[in-house]
């Protein structure tokens, strides 16, 4: 297992032990999201074993998107403008027919969908940006930002789709680069990186939760 696999898993226990404080709020959806992130990393880790790593590509591909989505609703829950919790609701939809007509006429079966997460990734950063902006405008005098569960949420998204971003673009010239080898895949080192980010700003959230001591109602 990779190093950035016990990240996940570390956030997934956290979730699971504070529980009772994460009740009734949007962050309690981390814990079955969480189980099928750990899930799909596992399942993942099985096929490279047994030296099948090459047909797992569509694993993650349909994981990319129910990210996605999962991340989208969230936003869709947290914005506190009408109108951008209508642009998440309605990103939901074209997220997904994006994602099959990726795999209906581009990128298929046997590549990893950059496509699909490209496109996603920059609505995220987008998403992310536009929630911190609300969350100062709106909080700035109520309540210290670094003390808010989904603050922290929101800036691990914000890192990990920002570098997916830069590193997606950047992939076919990694590829023709010779930077996607066994020993010196660039890529697959920046990505775990980016999840160790993302999975220790859930971890920080999961333990806010519990150190307030009260429940976070939807929405946050």
């Amino acid at each position: 297992m990779s190093l950035d696999f016990y990240f996940e898993f570390l956030s997934f226990i956290l979730s699971i032990l504070f529980f009772r404080h994460l009740k009734n709020a949007s962050i309690l959806l981390f814990v079955p999201f969480l189980f099928l992130t750990v899930l799909i990393e596992f399942v993942g880790w099985c096929y490279h074993f047994f030296q099948i790593a090459n047909k797992n590509y569509w694993i993650f591909n349909l994981f990319t998107t129910i990210e996605l989505v999962f991340y989208a609703y969230l936003f869709s829950i947290n914005f506190k403008n009408a109108t951008l919790k209508k642009i998440a609701t309605y990103f939901i939809p074209l997220l997904i027919i994006i994602s099959i007509l990726n795999y209906r006429y581009l990128q298929g079966t046997a590549h990893f969908h950059t496509y699909t997460l490209l496109f996603g990734s920059f609505f995220m950063v987008i998403f992310c940006c536009v929630y911190l902006y609300e969350l100062i405008i709106t909080d700035a005098h109520n309540e210290n930002l670094f003390k808010q569960p989904f603050f922290w949420i929101c800036i691990g998204i914000f890192l990990f789709y920002l570098g997916s971003v830069i590193i997606n673009s950047l992939f076919e010239y990694m590829l023709n680069n010779n930077l996607l080898s066994p020993g010196n895949n660039l890529y697959l080192l920046i990505t775990r990186g980016l999840n160790m980010v993302l999975y220790s700003s859930f971890s920080i959230s999961f333990i806010l939760c519990n150190k307030n001591k009260k429940t976070y109602y939807l929405p946050l």
